[in-house]
């Protein structure tokens, strides 16, 4: 399920905060979900599918 790794820099594409750029710090291998942090307070967990590598 290595379709991201920590550090990568993600777009949300799913429906919960789309358009927010955010990090990627952590992999729940057992939920299959990432935890993506924005800023230094906010973070949630998203799928794969929600998710989109960011590129500038």
């Amino acid at each position: 399920m290595d379709v991201f790794a920590i550090g990568d820099t993600v777009e949300i594409s799913g429906p919960v905060m789309a358009g927010n750029i955010g990090t990627v710090v952590y992999l729940d291998e057992k939920r299959g979900k990432y935890l993506v942090r924005f800023g230094g307070v906010t973070q949630n967990y998203f799928s794969p599918a929600d998710l989109r590598l960011f590129s500038s």
